[in-house]
């Protein structure tokens, strides 16, 4: 709890005067009054104008240090019985506008509207009211001090530390309503502050919440625009805009076409200023961006150091895109030659890139085996580090997998990429192993694994991901009597070596036949197939619901040791 909170506050009784809300404020009911009540506006605030990005200006109404002192306090007791809902990304912990954007990452449609004057909008009374409800149950008098102390000429002021919370906690009807109608149509909702998102994979964008003009401006249904002003807001028509995936598609700043990224032009800008820099050197460059380029306005009358905002831009770079991102990676080397002064965490460039690995198998099948064995041993407290995401490819089997490798590494991936393969091919061991280990560097953050031989099985055996079961897991029949069998259970034409009844068609590839396989007596196959193996072992059904997983202990820890390289 905050020191200043002199007592519990939980909000879930009634204040039912302003010496209570005095208290759980930690000041005087004389000081609270005077800043809700007495002080005159003019020496409250003090109003300025910055440039917004989209052009024009934006009024800027900040506190005294007295009043925003008092407004945090405030801001932080409400906040804590309130609970964002998820389709909301700004003002709340742990959340951004790169978290927002990958909300919509590769949506075929893109929706944006912009809520006119957003806090000027949100009234004294309005304020007020959310006050006197549940869960806060304010009376009539502290509500209305409340909402005095956090109001500017009777609206919420942009610039008080408190505007932001009670915004979005009078935004959750409405947050509730257009989730609501987006969820019906198959879309994905999210706000940030006055900005509002709406996106679909459908090959159309549903007319039940716009429609799209041919200028790329959208009109927006009766529903909506009912929800809206029906909340108490207004829409700026001239920032409804529906994209298509062909177009840019901008959310809060991020283009979200197929990937997280920044626009061009501001990379372009930075490296015009880092060239300027480069050719004619700091002063020079600086003068001219100042007088040029920089159009930012700041309460004090200063212009910002050039070098300030060009750390600022690279390192925003480097959120959206990664900090393992090859533009990124470039933009800080060109400023690190300049500013000496200028670092990048390496350990947080580190923690991205092995943060989350990527892991790419020969088929489902592997990565069922390899799902289920990491959460077995994370249930024992071992490989708890280890964050594995694997990922799906068209491209099966080891030439599929090793052709996918080689793409993988034409260009720099983002965080650490996997791609294991069976120990079942020698061509496939030779070139997919290093010297001696058992991966290989295939740069740009790719790397390819050959499963270890677990300590059970013969050094020089070849083996397939199967074989890190012992051999009575592998070969357990199921309910129907299926079971999978090993290759050398048949001779050279296909005849089960103990059993006359049993044929198969022989694969010189495959060390596991789970197709094929013939009783002659009963006429039918009776091979487990490979996918329902790993189903079984997954699922934990019987007789598999007790598996030993120890054969997969080598492989992840080659994957330990391939992320622990990157701290070397």
């Amino acid at each position: 709890m905050d020191a200043f909170f002199p007592f519990e506050t939980s909000l879930k009784y009634k204040i039912a005067s302003n010496k209570e809300l005095a208290a759980l404020l930690g000041v005087s009911t004389a000081k609270l009054t005077y800043y809700a009540y007495y002080l005159a506006d003019s020496e409250k605030y003090r109003a300025f104008t910055i440039k917004k990005r989209s052009g024009g200006d934006r009024l800027i109404e900040a506190p005294n240090k007295g009043l925003k002192d008092l407004q945090k306090r405030f801001a932080d007791l409400v906040e804590q019985n309130y609970k964002p809902r998820a389709c909301v990304f700004a003002y709340v912990k742990d959340k951004g506008i790169v978290e927002h954007a990958t909300t919509h990452v590769g949506q075929r449609w893109l929706l944006r509207l912009d809520l006119k004057d957003f806090f000027h909008t949100i009234s004294i009374v309005r304020v007020s009211g959310v006050l006197r409800r549940a869960p806060y149950n304010f009376a009539e008098s502290p509500a209305n001090t409340a909402a005095r102390l956090c109001t500017l000429g009777r609206r919420l002021p942009q610039g008080s530390p408190a505007s932001p919370v009670l915004s979005n906690i009078l935004c959750r009807g409405l947050d509730y309503k257009l989730k609501e109608i987006a969820a019906t149509n198959k879309c994905y909702y999210t706000r940030y502050a006055d900005d509002i998102f709406i996106s679909t994979n459908g090959s159309a964008f549903p007319s039940s919440i716009a429609v799209r003009s041919e200028d790329g401006s959208a009109e927006l249904s009766d529903t909506i625009k009912k929800i809206i002003t029906e909340a108490g807001f207004n829409i700026n028509l001239d920032k409804t805009i529906l994209r298509k995936r062909s177009e840019r598609q901008l959310v809060t700043g991020v283009v979200v076409n197929r990937k997280l990224s920044v626009p061009k032009e501001y990379i372009k800008s930075i490296r015009a200023a880092l060239y300027a820099w480069e050719q004619h050197g700091l002063e020079a460059a600086e003068d001219y961006w100042k007088r040029k380029i920089n159009k930012s306005n700041r309460f004090d009358g200063e212009s910002p150091q050039m070098k300030l905002v060009l750390r600022g831009k690279v390192t925003h770079v480097g959120h959206v895109k990664g900090y393992s991102d090859g533009t990124f990676l470039s933009l800080v080397k060109r400023l690190q030659a300049l500013d000496a002064d200028y670092h990048i965490d390496e350990q947080k460039v580190l923690r991205t890139i092995t943060g989350e690995i990527h892991i790419y198998t020969e088929g489902v099948t592997d990565t069922k085996h390899f799902m289920a064995a990491l959460r077995a041993f994370q249930r024992r407290g071992e490989f708890v580090g280890l964050n594995l995401i694997f990922r799906n490819s068209k491209k099966t089997g080891s030439s599929g997998l090793k052709a996918l490798c080689e793409n993988l590494s034409e260009t720099l991936q983002r965080h650490l990429t996997i791609c294991i393969f069976d120990r079942d091919e020698r061509p496939i061991i030779n070139e997919m192993s290093g010297s001696p280990g058992s991966y290989r560097d295939h740069t740009n953050n790719v790397f390819s694994l050959i499963i270890p031989i677990p300590d059970f099985r013969d050094p020089g055996d070849l083996i397939c991901i199967e074989h890190l079961y012992h051999d009575a897991q592998i070969y357990t029949s199921d309910s129907q009597g299926r079971r999978l069998y090993s290759k050398d259970e048949f001779d050279s034409l296909g005849c089960h070596k103990n059993n006359p009844h049993l044929f198969c068609r022989v694969s010189k590839q495959s060390l596991i036949y789970d197709d094929q396989v013939i009783n002659l007596h009963e006429k039918r196959n009776v091979a487990l197939p490979k996918n329902k193996f790993a189903d079984y072992i997954y699922n934990g059904a019987p007789p598999f619901s007790n598996i030993d997983f120890s054969g997969f202990r080598g492989t992840f820890a080659q994957i330990v040791a391939i992320a622990a390289s990157y701290g070397r």
